[in-house]
């Protein structure tokens, strides 16, 4: 069965959606066989990319085609792929008649009405994470960028003309309930990208059984009262911050993220690099808090040094701020004083060998094995 011809693959999904079948000589008969189960074809493996068209069948080549063409453009723009659940991730709907309120009303109960929406015609108050349009705006550069929802196509499409109103983020990119293999079931299948490559950010882990080295987990969002054992922001008159929030720390996250998956100096080209592996890194020294004492020339800028970036591509947070919360002081030498206090205030003392054993096999060692350097406070002379 011949879908799509030689002619070439779509430059984009929007294309497809946007083109006629006769442009991109694509059959829009579904499969012929009866046996179509989960969007699959049995027979001929073949697979449905409703998303895209409803009548749209790629046969197990054609999708591999199309992931290879498509992959390796967007790598040489930079770019990999970033995959956004919408419910408790990026925004908070409800239908709870208590929230939904007019504007003016919004006005008359000093609600704060930022990033709130009424859709009174359906009976539904949408609410946007803070944060959320400058995430999507910088996130835009660095990824491609999918919806995928178990929420049916009406609702995530509307939900997009708030997310994306110029329709520059997402385009034809919106993965939902219809197209889904099982209603609780998310795959990676229906996105025509090289797995290795795309990023998932949602609030829900079981939907991503198949992919959970992909996922990057959300604190869920819950704006309106929700469920009886969580206080709703809105119950406390609050909300996160635009600048200090969930989404504004993600983001440091997939910066760091790009940057280490386009890194010119790791080995191999850009066919080797992964972000499951990536990721899996980021978790190694994931809740340190480091900084730096007695390593540096103090005309020198630590986060340029070798350190420091080993440290962050295990996940660690740096900071050459001493006034910061943090967990570790890598440092070659330290005083009986400075070594009681450091465990008074519960700080390790750790050598930068240590970093170098962490990084070498991406495992946590001991920070006891890495001892520093006692020596003694020399006293000035008057």
């Amino acid at each position: 069965m011949k879908i799509i011809s030689e002619k070439g693959f779509p430059q984009d999904l929007s294309d497809l959606e946007s083109s006629s079948s006769s442009d991109l000589d694509v059959d829009t008969m579904t499969c012929a066989h009866l046996r179509v189960v989960r969007g699959m074809c049995w027979v001929c493996k073949s697979e449905v990319f409703k998303y895209i068209d409803k009548d749209l069948w790629l046969s197990p080549d054609e999708i591999a085609g199309i992931r290879m063409v498509e992959s390796e453009k967007l790598l040489k723009d930079r770019k990999i792929v970033l995959v956004l659940d919408l419910d408790h991730t990026l925004l908070h709907s409800t239908k709870d008649s208590k929230h939904l309120k007019t504007r003016q009303e919004l006005l008359e109960h000093n609600i704060n009405k930022e990033g709130l929406i009424s859709l009174k015609h359906l009976g539904m108050m949408t609410k946007l994470r803070p944060y959320v349009h400058t995430f999507l705006k910088e996130a835009s550069t660095m990824f491609e960028m999918y919806i995928y929802t178990t929420a049916d196509r009406r609702y995530a499409s509307l939900m997009a003309e708030f997310l994306d109103p110029e329709n520059v983020y997402f385009k034809s990119r919106i993965i939902v309930r219809e197209d889904l293999f099982a209603p609780d079931e998310k795959n990676l299948q229906l996105v025509l990208r090289h797995q290795r490559m795309v990023l998932v950010l949602d609030d829900t882990k079981h939907v991503w059984r198949y992919h959970p080295d992909n996922l990057i987990l959300v604190k869920r969002y819950y704006f309106f009262d929700a469920r009886h054992d969580i206080v709703s922001l809105s119950a406390m008159n609050n909300d996160e911050g635009e600048t200090t929030g969930v989404l504004a720390t993600i983001l440091k996250k997939l910066k760091l993220i790009h940057r280490l998956f386009f890194n010119p100096k790791f080995k191999g080209g850009l066919a080797h690099r992964d972000v499951k592996l990536i990721l899996d890194r980021l978790k190694v020294l994931q809740g340190c808090k480091l900084t730096f004492e007695g390593i540096f020339p103090s005309d020198f800028e630590p986060q340029n040094s070798r350190l420091w970036m080993m440290a962050e591509e295990l996940g660690a947070i740096c900071s050459t701020s001493v006034f910061t919360s943090r967990t570790h002081v890598v440092t070659l030498v330290a005083t009986e004083e400075e070594s009681r206090q450091a465990e008074l205030d519960g700080i390790i003392l750790v050598h930068p060998a240590w970093l170098h054993s962490c990084y070498e096999l991406a495992k946590r060692f001991p920070e006891a094995d890495y001892p520093i350097k006692m020596k003694n406070k020399k006293l000035r002379s008057s």
